[in-house]
């Protein structure tokens, strides 16, 4: 049985003792050490308690990174599937990773398959470059600044919108609250984290003046009409603030709890309208919603499932068209 066929077979029976007996201590896996390729496989398939070996193993080809080479499918049903290439060279195994783009004669219906990555830092031929470095350093002085303002009992909103701000080259340099492109360095993930969260205040604050405006309309209808009420929710369905922690007098006091690390106790006074605008919004819509609700029947002739929005489901009961 060559190299190659007794690998399969460990990955097979997931037999981590076997493949670490196989491997090469000398060698990189997916560009990090043996133990670390072996570790993070095992991490990600401890995920799965029912994932304890796989039935099948199909061979496809694969339709990116090696374009029409060879690459495995192991299966094992109501299981994420293990799709893997082997890189050798004159009969021995330099290498394997996960491949992304497997085609293979039995298509997997579900689309469910083991993924894990890895960090730059965590592969074997990283040194760190002079931009790395200049960013680590502006990315320790963001953070030690953050946990000043946290060290402060209360931190106002125009203090946080100051910091983030201040943060706005770092954010382009690094990408940071970008939800298409991932981190590649595990010392940027933490002062991501923060910038996001941050962000979606900054969202708030920003967009304040919107909600302003609507309850300054929600007052002028009649909210013992629903079809006003229809009306006011439909006028201002584009406008959306995320929903932050409150503490159980925000109303009052307008503090608002950042869920960050550490947590942010903020002065939102400046933005309450955006809070308050999003609670009565999300309740009355809410209620509306499961008013019109489409029944089972309803469902079942729009193929088993419709929108998920008021429009939708008036559209469906035939109910304000004119509205819509």
């Amino acid at each position: 049985m060559s190299e190659k066929q007794q690998l399969i077979q460990a990955f097979k029976s997931l037999d981590f003792e076997a493949l670490n007996n196989l491997l090469d201590e000398k060698r990189s896996y997916s560009d990090v050490s043996k133990n670390l390729f072996l570790s993070r496989l095992k991490e990600t398939v401890d995920k799965y308690s029912e994932l304890t070996s796989y039935e099948n193993v199909l061979e496809g080809t694969c339709k990116h990174c090696n374009k029409g080479c060879i690459a495995y499918a192991f299966r094992a049903e109501n299981c994420p599937s293990l799709n893997l290439f082997f890189e050798e060279k004159e009969g021995v195994v330099t290498d394997i990773y996960l491949c992304n783009s497997l085609k293979v004669d039995t298509p997997d219906e579900d689309k469910w398959h083991i993924y894990f990555t890895f960090f730059k830092e965590e592969e074997v031929t990283f040194e760190p470059s002079l931009k790395y470095s200049i960013n680590l350093q502006q990315v320790d002085n963001a953070t030690e600044d953050f946990n000043c303002l946290a060290a402060s009992n209360l931190v106002s909103v125009n203090d946080l919108m100051h910091w983030y701000n201040r943060c706005e080259r770092l954010a382009e340099d690094l990408n940071l609250n970008d939800p298409f492109i991932r981190q590649k360095y595990n010392a940027f993930i933490h002062i991501d984290s923060l910038y996001s969260k941050v962000s979606d205040l900054v969202h708030n604050f920003n967009k304040n003046y919107l909600a302003q405006e609507a309850l300054k309309d929600y007052e002028r209808i009649n909210r013992d009409d629903e079809r006003s009420i229809i009306s006011w929710l439909l006028c201002h369905t584009d406008i959306y603030f995320w929903p932050l922690k409150k503490t159980d007098n925000w109303k009052k006091t307008g503090f608002i709890i950042l869920e960050t690390e550490p947590n942010l106790l903020i002065d939102c006074i400046d933005c309450l309208d955006s809070f308050l605008f999003d609670e009565i919004y999300s309740t009355i819509e809410n209620e509306i919603m499961q008013k019109y609700h489409p029944t089972k029947e309803q469902l079942d002739q729009n193929g088993g499932s419709v929108e998920s929005s008021l429009a939708s489901f008036l559209k469906l009961q035939n109910k304000y068209l004119d509205l819509l």
